[in-house]
C-alpha cells in the first residue's frame, strides 16, 4: 500500500483516548472516493491545485482504502461504499468500469459518476448490468469552479432522474452554487426531485456543504422537512453542525462518510458562522494560514477530528448507543441493501 498518511504515536493515543472507547464495532463508510493512478493522469496539475480538497488526495485505490481503514480504525469491521474521484478531465468510464469489477469480487458496495451529456441508453444499461446501486453525479462536469452558480439539473438533468427513478437508485448529490443548502433555488429544486422521483433514494453530502452552522441551519429552515432525504457527515467538523443535525433531521436519515482520501491529512478547522479554515501541517499550495511548529506537530488526522466530532455530538445530544450504530454502520446498510 501507497504511504496516504504517517499514522504517528500521537495519532495512536488520540485513536485510544477519544475514539477507540466509543466506536461501534462496524463501520459503514458511505462517501469514499476510489480509483487508480491511471484513471487521473490525464488531469492537469493546476487542477488538482485549483482546490484545496482535490489537491489533499486524489487517488486510492480499493485494496488501498481497505488498507488505510484497517491502519486508522483497527478494532472495527469496515465496509465501503465508494465511486470515483468527479472530475471532467478523469476517464471515468474506466474508473466505472474498475469499481463495477471490485464491487463483483465482493470488495465494496459502489456508484458509478455521470456526466451531464452521456447517452440514457447506456447510463440505464451500465447501471443494470455492472449492479452500480446508484450514481455521483458532480457540478464539476459542467463547471470546474466549485461553488458555481447552476442548478442542481444542469448536471444531473430530469432524464438521468428518471433513469433513477424506474431503477429505484440512490443518487450522492453534492450541492451546486455558493450558498449551499442555504440557497433557495438549490431547497426548490430539491422539493421538486423529492416530489417528481419519489423512487430515488437521494443522499445529500456533507449536510448540503454545511461546512458551518448557517448553511445546515438555513437549509432545513427553508426546506421544512428533512423527510425523503439522507445527509452524510463527510468532512464536516463543526460541533455546532453536528448540534443542529441531531437535534432536527432524524438520527435514522445520517450516515457516516469520511471523503477519503481528501481527509487523510495532519489538521484542524476553524470556523465563522459562514467561513471555514483549514489548518494543515503539510506543505499544501493553500495552507498559507501556518501556526507554530509545537502547535502543528499536536495536529491528528484531519479524519480522526471528524470522528471524534461524530461521537462527541452523540454524546453532546444524548443520544445512544443505537442511534450511534445507526450512524455509524446500521442506517448505510439498510439503504445500501435496499431494506
Amino acid at each position: 500500500m501507497q504511504p496516504y498518511f504517517d499514522l504517528t504515536e500521537k495519532d495512536r493515543r488520540f485513536y485510544l483516548e477519544y475514539i477507540h472507547p466509543r466506536l461501534p464495532s462496524r463501520l459503514c463508510d458511505i462517501h469514499v472516493h476510489l480509483n487508480l493512478p491511471e484513471h487521473v493522469s490525464m488531469v492537469p496539475e493546476e487542477r488538482w491545485l485549483s482546490d484545496w480538497a482535490m489537491e489533499c488526495g486524489h487517488i486510492l485505490p480499493v485494496d488501498d482504502a481497505h488498507g488505510c481503514a484497517r491502519e486508522l480504525f483497527p478494532d472495527a469491521g469496515y465496509t465501503i461504499n465508494g465511486f470515483p474521484m468527479p472530475v471532467r478531465e478523469a476517464d471515468l468510464q474506466k474508473n466505472n468500469a474498475y469499481l463495477a469489477r471490485e464491487q463483483r469480487k465482493g470488495k465494496l458496495t459502489a456508484f458509478m459518476c455521470v456526466m451531464p451529456q452521456w447517452d440514457d441508453e447506456c447510463v440505464e444499461e451500465t447501471l443494470a448490468q455492472e449492479g452500480f446501486l446508484g450514481v455521483k453525479p458532480y457540478p464539476d462536469m459542467v463547471s470546474g469552479k466549485k461553488g458555481a452558480d447552476m442548478s442542481i439539473f444542469d448536471f444531473m438533468p430530469r432524464n438521468q432522474w428518471s433513469i433513477l427513478n424506474r431503477l429505484r437508485g440512490i443518487v450522492m448529490l453534492h450541492l451546486p452554487r455558493k450558498e449551499r443548502f442555504a440557497d433557495e433555488r438549490n431547497v426548490r429544486e430539491l422539493l421538486d426531485i423529492r416530489q417528481s422521483y419519489a423512487d430515488v433514494t437521494i443522499i445529500i453530502a456533507h449536510f448540503g456543504r454545511s461546512f458551518c452552522p448557517y448553511f445546515l441551519d438555513e437549509g432545513l429552515r427553508k426546506l421544512g422537512s428533512s423527510e425523503g432525504f439522507y445527509f452524510d457527515t463527510s468532512a464536516v467538523l463543526n460541533p455546532s453542525v453536528y448540534d443542529i443535525a441531531l437535534s432536527k433531521i432524524d438520527s435514522k436519515q445520517i450516515l457516516y462518510g469520511t471523503d477519503m482520501p481528501i481527509t487523510l491529512f495532519h489538521g484542524k478547522r476553524e470556523w465563522t458562522e459562514r467561513t471555514y479554515i483549514n489548518l494543515s501541517r503539510e506543505d499544501f499550495s493553500w495552507n498559507m494560514d501556518r501556526r507554530s511548529h509545537e502547535e502543528e506537530a499536536e495536529y491528528t488526522l484531519f479524519v480522526y477530528e471528524q470522528v471524534r466530532a461524530i461521537l462527541d455530538a452523540i454524546e453532546r445530544n444524548g443520544l445512544g448507543e443505537r442511534s450511534k450504530e445507526d450512524i455509524f454502520f446500521r442506517n448505510a446498510e439498510r439503504l445500501l441493501r435496499k431494506e
